[in-house]
C-alpha cells in the first residue's frame, strides 16, 4: 500500500506526484524515512494544519508517528541536533525564487556533496544533504553548509540544525518540517524535485531516499582543512595533525604550489596566477595591502617567455582586489597557470574529490553573471 495515498481524493490533481507501485513494503519505507529524517526521538515538532499553529509535542517517534505524518494526519517535524551529532543538515530558502536553492546545489557539488532539493509546504524551499550514519558532527556540516552559502552570496539563509550542540539539559533546538506530509504530497509540496527536468516532482520519492549521497565526516573535514574554515571547538579531535597540517606549518598555511609560486616566480599566466596567489593569501589572513607588497617582490622573479613582460603594479592590484572584494575561495588545481607547480603531498591532490572542480576562464576577473568561487 502506497503510505501517503491514504488521503482523500479530493487532494489528488493532474499535476500530482506519482509514486512508484514497486515492492518495498512499509517497513522498508519507514526504515528509509527515519535514516534520514531521525534526530531526536523523544520530542517532535508538530502544526496545525488549518491554523498553522506550531506546538512541540514530548513523545516517542513510534512508527505510527511517522506512518500519521506520510498518511497526512498529522505532520512531523525533526530535531535535527542529537548532542553535538547529526544525520542530515539542510537549508532553508524561504523566497519561491528557485535559482537560489539551484545555485546552492551546483556549489555543493563543487565541493563532492550530492544536495536534494524540496519544495516546502507553504512557500520557498528546502535543499538537503545527508551525512553518513549514523552521524556527524553538526558544527562541521553547519560550517560547511554555511561555506556554501557564502559562496552563493545568501549568507543569511537559516541552516537546520540551528545550532552547533545542545547546552544543558531540557534543550531540544530548533525543528524543521519533514518531507513528504501526505496531504501536500499531491499538491506538489513536501517532495523531492528534479533540478535537471524543470523542478517536476521526482515520480519515486522512495527512490529518490533510497539512493541518497551521503557525505562522511572525513570529507567535511577535508572541506574545513582546505579551505581554512574554523573548526568548532566541540568537534575538535586529540589526533595528532595531518601530514597537510605538518607541511603548512611555518608557511601560513599555504599549500605547495603557491610556496613554490611566490618562491620561484612564473613565466606564464602571471596574471592568473598572481589572482590565485591572492585568493590563498586572503585565506591565510594576509591584509591587502601586505599581499599587493608580497606579489610585487614576486613579480620581480617572474621569467615570462619571448618578449611578454612582467605583470605591473596596476595589474597586481587589480587582480589582488578581485580576490579580496569577492568570496573567492578556490585553489584552480586545473588550471595551467597552476599545474606545473602541483605537489603530490598537497591535500588536493591526494583527495581527487575535492579536486575534481571545473575551470574558472583565463581571466579570472568576475564576470556580471559569475556566481561561483574561483575555480567553477
Amino acid at each position: 500500500m502506497r503510505l501517503w495515498m491514504l488521503v482523500r481524493p479530493a487532494f489528488r490533481r493532474s499535476h500530482a506526484v506519482t509514486v512508484s507501485r514497486g515492492s518495498r513494503t512499509t517497513a522498508e519505507k519507514l526504515k528509509l524515512f527515519r535514516a534520514c529524517f531521525t534526530g531526536l526521538r523523544d520530542v517532535y515538532g508538530t502544526y496545525d494544519p488549518g491554523t498553522g499553529r506550531v506546538r512541540q509535542v514530548k513523545q516517542p517517534i513510534t512508527d505510527r508517528v511517522i506512518l500519521r505524518h506520510l498518511q497526512g494526519h498529522q505532520p512531523y517535524g525533526v530535531y535535527l541536533l542529537v548532542g553535538e551529532r547529526t544525520r542530515a543538515v539542510a537549508a532553508d530558502f524561504d523566497e519561491d525564487n528557485p535559482e537560489p536553492p539551484l545555485e546552492f546545489i551546483r556549489q555543493a557539488n563543487h565541493y563532492g556533496i550530492r544536495a536534494y532539493l524540496e519544495r516546502s509546504k507553504r512557500k520557498g524551499w528546502h535543499v538537503w544533504a545527508f551525512t553518513e550514519l549514523p552521524d556527524v558532527a553538526a558544527g562541521k556540516a553547519r560550517s560547511v553548509v554555511k561555506l556554501i552559502l557564502e559562496d552563493i552570496g545568501a549568507p543569511m539563509t537559516e541552516v537546520f540544525p540551528k545550532q552547533d550542540r545542545l547546552a544543558g539539559n531540557g534543550r531540544y533546538g530548533n525543528f524543521i518540517n519533514a518531507p513528504l506530509y501526505g496531504s501536500l504530497v499531491f499538491r506538489g509540496r513536501t517532495v523531492f524535485v528534479d533540478p535537471g527536468n524543470s523542478l517536476k516532482p521526482h515520480p519515486d520519492q522512495w527512490a529518490v531516499l533510497e539512493s541518497v549521497q551521503r557525505v562522511t565526516e572525513r570529507e567535511l573535514d577535508e572541506i574545513i582543512e582546505i579551505n581554512g574554515l574554523a573548526t568548532p571547538k566541540a568537534c575538535a579531535t586529540a589526533s595528532s595533525p595531518s601530514p597537510e597540517t605538518a607541511v603548512s606549518r611555518g608557511t601560513f598555511g599555504l599549500p605547495p604550489c603557491a610556496q613554490r609560486m611566490l618562491a620561484e616566480g612564473v613565466a606564464e599566466n602571471q596574471r592568473v596566477a598572481c589572482f590565485r596567489l591572492a585568493v590563498h593569501l586572503k585565506k591565510a589572513g594576509i591584509p591587502q595591502d601586505l599581499a599587493i607588497a608580497g606579489l610585487t617582490a614576486w613579480a620581480a622573479k617572474n621569467h615570462p617567455k619571448g618578449t611578454r613582460r612582467i605583470i605591473t603594479e596596476a595589474e597586481i592590484i587589480e587582480q589582488t582586489g578581485h580576490a579580496y572584494t569577492r568570496p573567492y575561495r578556490g585553489c584552480g588545481c586545473e588550471e595551467p597557470a597552476i599545474t606545473p607547480y602541483c605537489n603530490l603531498s598537497c591535500p588536493l591532490k591526494s583527495h581527487p574529490r575535492l579536486n575534481s572542480m571545473p575551470n574558472e576562464k583565463d581571466n579570472p576577473s568576475p564576470e556580471p553573471n559569475h556566481r561561483y568561487r574561483s575555480d567553477e
